[in-house]
Parts: C-alpha cells; structure tokens; sequence
C-alpha cells in the first residue's frame, strides 16, 4: 500500500505529504505542555495566592494554544492537499491501464469501476489520516503516558495495567476487521454489476416484464451488502466504547487513589489534575487510533483490488511493446495472418491456426456462422488482445513492431455495438481526427447516408448527443458510428457487422458509396449477411474458429459446402457474384 501512495504522490504533493507529519508535532508538544502548565498553575500560582504567576502561565497556555491552532491548520491543508492529488494521479493512472489493457479475460467493467472511485477514496482518505492522525495519535499518546509519569510517578501504575490490555485488544481487532472489510467491497462489485446490467438492459426488462424479478434480485444483493457491511462495523464498533470504559475506569481510579495520596501529602492536587488531563488526552488519541484502524482495514482491502488493476500494466510491457519504441511505419496497407491462434483459454481457441493474406486495396468479406471468430480477427488486427501466438502483418510489418498509434492510425473500425459518447455529433465524428472539416464531415456523413437526418437537426452538427447516444435510433447510431470510422480516411477500414441496424436498401446504397470511395482501398467487410461479402475481392469462410476457404465467391460455390449451404439458406440459390 505504501508503494502505491508513494507512486502517485510527486513534486509538491510529496513535500506536502511530508511536511505535514512534522509540523503535526507542533501541534501535539503544544497540546501536551497545557495538564502541565495547569497544574504548576494550581500548585505554584492559586494555592500560594500568586496572581502575577497564574497571569504569566495562562498567557503561556494560550500561546500554546494558538500555535497548535496553527500547526493543526497547516498541517490540516499540506494533508489535504497531499491526499487529493495522490487520489487524482492513481485515478488517471487506474484509467489508463484500463483502457491500455490488451489481455484476454481481464476485470469487468463493474469491478473497475468500484475500484477507480470508491477503493481510490478509502485510500485518499487513509493518505490524509496519515498525515495528521498517523503522527498526532501515536505521538500524543506516547507523550500523554510518558508526561503523565513524570508528573505522577505514584499513579503511573494504573497506566501499565490499561495500556496493554487495549494494546491487545486493538490488534484482534484489527486481524478480524480486514477480512470482513474485502467482503464488503466484494459486495459492492456484485451490486455495482446489478445496477450497470439494469440500467443497461432496461427495454429488455421491460419488454418481458421482469421488472419486479429485477428488483428482487437486486433487494438481495442489496441485503447482502447491508449484512456484510454491517459485520464489517461490528468488528470495530466495540473499539471506541471498550476504550472509553477502560480509561475512565482509570480516571475514576486516579482520582480516588489519588485523593488518598493528596489527604496524605504525597502528591499535590496539582498533579492529579494533571495526571486526568493527560489520560483524557490519552483517550482522545486511542480513540483516534480507532478511527485510523478503521481506515486502514478499509484501505488494505482497496490497496489490494487496486493493486490488482496496476498489475495489469506488467503484462503492457511486454518485450514486443518495447520493441514498438523505434515505431516501424507499415508499407502499404497488405494484410497478413500466419498461423494465429488466440482463445480466452487456451484448451478452448477462439481461432485456431488462421493464415491470409488481403493485398493492398483488396476488399475482403469474412463470414460465418455465430461464434466463428470474426470480431476475434478484428480484436488482434487492431491489438485489442497481445496474448495471441503466430504473426500479424500490416504493410509487412509485424504489428507487435509498431506503436499502437501507428497501429490506430492505419486501421478504423466500426463495430455493430454502435456507442456514441456524452457531447455533441461533431465531437462524436472527429474522434479519430479532431482537426476534421466540415466538408469532410459532410463527404463521411453523405458515404454513412447520415446526411438526411443530421441536416434535420436544429444544431446540425452541433447538436447534442446524450450518453450512449439514446437520443438517436440504433439505426441512426450505426450511421453515425460508421461516418466516424470514414472520417480518418484511413488505409485499413473495417466494418463489424456495421450495418446491421439499418435497412437492405439503405445498406446497400451505403456499400455503393464506399466501394466508389474507397476503390483502391484495403476494406474489411465482416458479416453473416452474405449479400454484404458476395462482391469482395476475396471472401474468408470461419468455421468454429477455423479458416474454412477462402477466395471468391464463385469459387466458393465451388469448393465450400458449408459457404453453399449459407447462401442457400439465406438466398434460397446460388446467385453470381454481380447480384
């Protein structure tokens, strides 16, 4: 946990996060000399009648208090400032290997989520304990016992029969804590997931009128969450109570043994004021303590799923990525896959040996049936997933070879799941180039046949788009999604099934406008729409993950029954290649 604060705590942040601690001791000497003052106050000024020396050391305990006013403050502000930019940098860090991640089988968006917020927050929160509580608690504690024995050395004993036994106390407490802590926020993921899949899936719910079956499934993980946070409070809940008993107990103590001793002369009234006020003092800093405990079972647990997010970035260095350093540009816009296998498992390969080839400006439909692999080609195409075995050329070179902006940079995509972001349509379309004019707006927008109903809106481009894009169609989505992938005018564009909301003559006039744009273009067309491929340069056959056949479709008819039995089963024929 240490490493990871320490990480994301740089330049002033880091002086502050230092700083802090030591200017806390001001604050804790300045509390510490006030029993002490009190007590030579009554000793020495009241009991002898001595104005000028009660005068002279009430005026020293109100320096002191305003000094620890002053180092309370700062060091207040240098920890606030030290938590929140620690909290800022491992946010953005979190984000980024998120979204950096290339691995198969990763976190789920839910539990990333839990940990990019809430888990960073129980850290932030830890950081600015530490640097006021870490310090003032332990210190003050300490002092309060050591300053007490100096000032009553006769009532010190009472101090070595409680300290010990909350000593011991805290630590079992601490063991059984953590534990109930990770449940908890294991709880939060799971109901996080609920609420993310309900939000995301509501026409679904709604359309089979599983509202009230949503809804019980969510109150139990609800519960579930409520009972294991309640256990989680309960482990720490007897602390601050059990800690008041035990040292009141021994305030009660130290006034009547120390009564006895004063009716006695043996010490002065003095010094038993004193010797209460530092054990309220030592019961103000255990109960502290508590409150530091409690964030620190807390934050181990979120140190710990953090930590398994940060971990992630080690499979990001990999020796290919390195190796992406020199950034070898691609010659041309060739596509090649020798022998790539890749599977979220490795007993269960998703493709499996998979070799071709698409020369520059080639078209290639790929087809198959569901769960055939063909989005899998894409992922590794455009390096989604690095965990692959066998070798991905674009222009000849190897892909692992270049940076993963050359990567981007040569390749668009535009997927089926047709996902708009929060803003408006422009900032949606010149996503993968900001510096995109109207006119070449205009020209993506007319290929996409998104023209006729962006030019019905009142901002025209500059209309708003809501989260996800829920204020447009999903074929209008699609449209849009697809005018977004054209705008780069890259050597590569993919299209993932990119049109499958959208109707046969709208799809089929958007094919005609692209091939007379992108002619001489290297375009990959994926799609279990066999009229989508059927006029391709070459058409790629996947079957459970195997390359079935490749080559035109003519050839095909010939050669693949199973790409004979899919257009006899969508076109009830066998039509020619200029259908």
């Amino acid at each position: 946990m240490y490493h990871i604060v320490m990480q994301h705590i740089h330049g002033r942040a880091r002086w502050a996060f230092f700083l802090a601690p030591l200017i806390m001791l001001g604050e804790v000497f300045c509390d510490l000399q006030q029993p002490t003052l009190m007590s030579e106050i009554i000793d020495q000024g009241l009991s002898k009648g001595d104005l000028n020396f009660v005068i002279s050391h009430a005026g020293l305990m109100l320096l002191f208090a305003v000094l620890g006013l002053i180092f309370g403050g700062a060091c207040g502000a240098l920890g606030s400032y030290a938590s929140l930019k620690m909290g800022e940098a491992l946010r953005s860090h979190l984000l980024t290997v998120a979204l950096n991640d290339r691995q198969a089988g990763s976190l789920p968006p839910a539990t990333l989520i839990t940990r990019i917020t809430n888990d960073v927050t129980q850290m932030q929160n830890l950081v600015m304990m530490v640097t006021r509580g870490l310090v003032r608690s332990p210190m003050l504690l300490i002092g309060g016992v050591v300053m007490s024995i100096i000032v009553c050395p006769d009532l010190a004993p009472i101090l070595f029969v409680v300290m010990p036994i909350l000593v011991v106390f805290l630590l079992v407490i601490v063991r059984l804590s953590v534990p109930k802590y990770t449940a908890m926020q294991q709880s939060v993921d799971h109901i996080n997931q609920i609420m993310r899949e309900n939000l995301q899936g509501a026409k679904t719910i709604k359309s089979y009128v599983l509202e009230d079956h949503q809804h019980a499934d969510f109150t139990t993980s609800n519960q579930h969450l409520q009972q294991t946070s309640q256990t989680a409070a309960m482990a720490t809940v007897l602390l601050s109570p059990v800690i008041q008993l035990m040292l009141n107990l021994g305030v009660v103590v130290a006034l009547g043994y120390g009564g006895q001793l004063a009716i006695s002369n043996t010490i002065s009234n003095g010094q038993i004021i004193a010797f209460v006020n530092y054990m309220i003092q030592i019961t103000s800093a255990m109960i502290q303590t508590v409150n530091i405990i409690t964030a620190f079972s807390r934050a181990i647990t979120s140190a710990t799923r953090v930590q398994a997010v940060l971990d992630m970035a080690a499979f990001q260095v990999a020796p290919a990525q390195v190796a992406a350093v020199a950034d070898v540009k691609p010659h041309g816009s060739q596509i090649e896959f020798d022998q790539v296998s890749f599977g979220y498992q490795q007993s269960r390969p998703i493709l499996d040996h998979v070799s071709f080839t698409v020369p520059d400006g080639q078209w290639l439909g790929v087809i198959g049936a569901t769960g055939a692999g063909k989005s899998t080609l894409i992922n590794l195409l455009t390096r989604r997933f690095d965990d692959y075995h066998g070798t991905i050329k674009i222009g000849g070179v190897d892909i692992q070879q270049m940076a993963l902006s050359t990567v981007h940079a040569a390749v668009a995509v535009a997927l089926q799941d047709s996902l708009l972001f929060s803003g408006t349509v422009r900032s949606n379309l010149t996503y993968g180039r900001p510096d995109a004019t109207d006119a070449e707006l205009t020209n993506a927008t007319a290929i996409a046949d998104a023209q006729p109903f962006i030019a019905q809106l009142p901002a025209k481009y500059d209309a708003p788009v809501e989260q996800a894009g829920k204020n447009f169609s999903g074929g209008q989505r699609q449209r849009l999604n697809l005018a977004r992938a054209i705008v780069p005018t890259t050597d590569i564009l993919v299209l993932d099934d990119a049109t499958s909301a959208v109707d046969q003559t709208t799809n089929a006039a958007i094919k005609s406008r692209l091939r007379e744009q992108r002619a001489d273009k290297t375009t990959l067309i994926i799609s279990q729409r066999v009229t989508n491929v059927i006029d391709c340069d070459q058409i790629l056959v996947l079957n459970n993950g195997r390359l079935e056949a490749i080559g035109t479709h003519a050839e095909l008819m010939q050669q693949s029954p199973f790409y004979r039995q899919l257009v006899t089963t969508q076109l009830g024929g066998a039509p020619d290649a200029n259908a």
